[in-house]
């Protein structure tokens, strides 16, 4: 016969059990979702850097290839990287709503010249894209700075920004 004291000590017993358990795939499934993130941020990352590449890729082509440069302060004209046919004047560089896209024809005054473009990624259902700017230094040098996302919505908090930078 049992004392009045030792009722439901079962239950407790079972419950602490359950209880334990319960933090132990707490504690896997965060586990599990902290390295998920951080496999994707990865992947996020490379995507960025790859951009970012392509479009110091794009800007060398077009920069020695053709003379004068499409670059050149006294010219303006359209480039194509990745498929896309940048114009001067047309399109809106997304950092920068205010900012158009200007390819060539800045003048001495303003030797920048400033384009993107996106680019496809096959699988990836978000389109990475870059921005490039080519400064003409009047000593005859030429500064280029691209900055690649892997997302091109600026609103997106998992877009992440890489850059590279040549002077020759």
């Amino acid at each position: 016969m049992m004392k009045k004291s030792e009722k439901g000590m079962t239950l407790f017993i079972s419950i602490a059990i359950m209880s334990i358990l319960l933090l132990i795939s707490f504690a896997v499934v965060n586990i599990t979702i902290k390295s998920t993130l951080f496999a994707t941020s990865g992947r996020d990352s490379q995507f960025a850097f790859y951009a970012a590449d392509a479009g110091i890729e794009c800007a060398i082509y077009h920069d020695s290839k053709f003379e004068p440069s499409k670059f050149a302060t006294s010219t303006a004209g359209s480039i194509t990287c990745a498929t896309q046919t940048v114009t001067t004047g047309s399109q809106t560089v997304p950092v920068n709503p205010t900012q158009s896209s200007r390819v060539g024809g800045g003048g001495a005054g303003n030797p920048t010249s400033i384009f993107y473009f996106n680019l496809n990624q096959g699988t990836n259902p978000t389109p990475a894209c870059a921005i490039v700017s080519v400064t003409k230094n009047v000593n005859g040098t030429t500064f280029i700075r691209s900055r690649g996302y892997n997302t091109c919505d600026t609103t997106n908090p998992r877009r992440v920004e890489r850059g590279i930078e040549v002077t020759y």
